[in-house]
């Protein structure tokens, strides 16, 4: 057997790692002498069976142990390993690793293949202390340099980090292609994908199989990385690698994740033998790339090959959301009462959470007194359903209730309640919070920061918002937004342009909600230049086609400066269809500065058409009628309401309590 270089840095017990004598790589002496044997595993692997003897659980697995003994009828090394073996396989890896000590105790010494099978078990358990105790028994035993041993503990220090792992690895002079395999699969499940794809590099000289491969392929998906992942898959068909399963599954995963969904659809489709993997990772492949629709339909198709299970019904109702058509969701919502998924609390707040994307809050809110078990995130949503459909008190009466179940909120849930502080004005409150963040270290998280910004700017605190983003070590884009709409509502045109301008020295690259935030402070603050400036900027120079959004803050801007005819003249140029904000934009600067009423009358009728139900408008138009002496015109439109039925929103007042 090779020799290793002795290990450096890793956390064993001194006890344990240290050399005893000569007779622990002597296996002459060990066999002749069972009673050194047993002096030897009672030194070295007692502290890994100190806690497992504590348990009632393990007590048993070692009265399992006995009696497996009791039954074999040639006690030797192969019987041993093969019971050993066989529990490890099958889940009783407490009851395989009490067959293991009593193995030790009876003076049988173990071979390489007794501790791939323990191993095996020990990785079951997830035991970071004893996967480090078994290493070190590993090294007594002599067994540090046979190269299957090394790959198993490589594997399991794996699932606890990469550093045990790759130090391990290091230690190796010769690897073989199995070893090179297990540390490329070791960096992709531990998010080091840059690591994973160097070590792919270095061992093509030793060979590929298909586990590199599926190995690699991850971490060509998480980066992006099209042109290795397009590679490895002319390389798969070249080499024959192409009709294992798993590998498929891989290249549908990395094409989609790298957006490219046509050629994840023609490897699925050309998958001979298809299984549930397959179907979950082009259903969520299909959402992932907003392709809802495509995503349904894969859902359906599979239930006539499989089942699906808890992961692919919640990817299902994520698609319902996107796809923004409410009965698909309730169908789909059928469905799950009928097969039982409904009992899952996972599957209960992705309920809950689709139909908080369609803003029916009477059927969340019945969605989430039906929880039997409300985590974090079904508290979040529900919160987070309150604060968007208008109803901030009530989002914090949910809080409430959170607080009274000790449930603590994290990042989002916070984020939701700031919101909801803000429409309410909650001062108070939102400041309670925002000590909060503080002392659980949140300040840190940008997004968190960004809407503690929006809710001191909507209060009018501009310089405690200014304070907080100036505090941010890396500003993102959203903390950018936030400042420079704070800025605009509060009637300072100019610093938020300076700050836009700031952003774009720092390189961050603006999307379409930045320039919402800068068109708008254009709008509130009169400032028509730079507004046309960075409106035709944005397809320009940044490729940004302007949305709704963006031509309602134009009309804004011309109807606030009393530019209504040249307002009416950009509507009706638009190349998309005037909806509500735009004619709304219009009619409220015609209410400012008095234009024709013509105008008035157009803007109105449009907004009746595209929200019926919506009274202001009907009590705008008809002050505007009052304003210019037109009476008849305000008792058609009073007489208009009235025949259908609508109501004007009462309105309301709020003060602020102690919670």
């Amino acid at each position: 057997m090779r020799s290793l270089k002795p290990m450096k840095n890793l956390n064993f017990p001194s006890s344990l790692v240290k050399s005893s004598n000569t007779h622990f790589t002597n296996s002459t002496n060990l066999n002749h002498d069972p009673t050194l044997l047993y002096c030897i595993s009672l030194t070295c692997f007692s502290r890994v069976f100190f806690v497992l003897d504590s348990t009632t659980t393990t007590n048993r697995g070692l009265e399992f142990a006995d009696q497996m003994f009791d039954k074999l009828l040639k006690r030797n090394v192969i019987s041993w390993t093969a019971t050993i073996s066989r529990l490890a396989r099958t889940g009783g890896e407490k009851e395989a690793i009490g067959l293991f000590k009593s193995m030790l105790l009876h003076g049988e010494r173990p071979n390489y293949v007794t501790f791939l099978s323990v191993i095996r078990a020990i990785g079951m358990m997830r035991s970071n202390h004893l996967s480090q105790e078994v290493h070190a028994f590993v090294i007594k035993m002599g067994f540090e340099s046979e190269i299957s041993v090394v790959t198993a503990l490589l594997g399991l220090y794996s699932s606890h980090g990469i550093a045990n792992a790759l130090q391990l690895f290091n230690q190796i002079d010769k690897k073989d292609l199995i070893l090179w395999s297990a540390m490329v699969a070791a960096c992709s499940k531990n998010g080091q994908f840059s690591e994973a794809i160097e070590n792919f590099r270095k061992m093509q000289c030793f060979g590929i199989n298909n586990v590199s491969l599926v190995s690699v392929l991850p971490a060509c998906a998480y980066l992006g990385a099209l042109l290795l992942g397009k590679q490895i898959h002319g390389f798969s068909i070249k080499r024959e690698f192409f009709s294992d399963t798993n590998l498929q599954n891989s290249l549908v995963d990395m094409y989609a994740k790298c957006g490219k969904l046509d050629a994840s659809r023609i490897v699925f489709d050309g998958i001979p033998k298809k299984d549930l993997i397959s179907w979950k990772i082009m259903i969520f492949g299909c959402s992932e790339n907003r392709d809802p629709r495509q995503a349904l339909a894969m859902f359906l198709n599979m239930r006539s090959h499989f089942e699906p299970d808890e992961i692919t019904v919640r990817n299902a109702l994520a698609a319902c959301s996107q796809m923004k058509e409410l009965s698909f969701g309730s169908g789909l919502h059928c469905y799950l009462l009928k097969s039982g998924f409904s009992i899952y609390v996972s599957v209960g707040t992705e309920l809950l959470r689709m139909y908080a994307d369609f803003s029916e809050v009477e059927t969340s809110k019945v969605l989430f007194d039906e929880l039997c078990h409300k985590d974090l995130i079904a508290w979040s949503v529900m919160i987070s359903v309150y604060a968007r459909a208008g109803h901030p008190d009530q989002a914090l009466g949910i809080f409430k209730q959170m607080h009274l179940e000790n449930e603590k909120p994290n990042e989002i849930t916070l984020v939701s309640l700031l919101k909801a502080c803000s429409s309410l004005g909650a001062q108070v409150h939102g400041k309670t919070i925002h000590a909060y963040v503080i002392r659980v270290e949140y300040s840190s998280n940008a997004f968190l920061t960004s809407s503690l910004i929006d809710f001191y700017c909507k209060l009018g605190r501009i310089r405690e918002g200014r304070a907080l983003f100036d505090k941010l070590f890396n500003k993102d884009l959203i903390c950018w937004s936030s400042m420079i709409n704070g800025y605009g509502m509060n009637g300072c045109g100019s610093e938020a342009l300076e700050t836009f301008s700031k952003m774009l020295e720092y390189e961050v690259k603006p999307n379409d909600a930045v320039f919402t935030s800068v068109l708008s402070a254009c709008s509130h603050c009169g400032l028509v230049d730079e507004g046309w400036k960075w409106f035709y900027s944005m397809k320009e120079d940044y490729g940004i086609s302007p949305t709704l959004l963006h031509y309602a803050c134009i009309v804004d801007l011309l109807s606030r400066r009393g530019e209504i005819e040249e307002a009416l003249k950009f509507i009706q140029k638009m190349p998309l269809k005037p909806d509500a904000s735009i004619w709304g934009a219009l009619l409220a600067g015609c209410r400012t500065t008095g234009s024709d009423i013509g105008v008035m009358e157009l803007a109105a009728e449009h907004l009746f058409e595209l929200n019926p139900h919506n009274t202001s408008y009907y009590v705008i138009l008809s002050n505007l009628y009052a304003e210019n002496g037109r009476w008849g015109d305000v008792e058609r439109l009073r007489n208009l309401v009235k025949e259908k039925k609508l109501r004007k929103a009462a309105g309301c007042s709020m003060i602020e309590t102690k919670w």
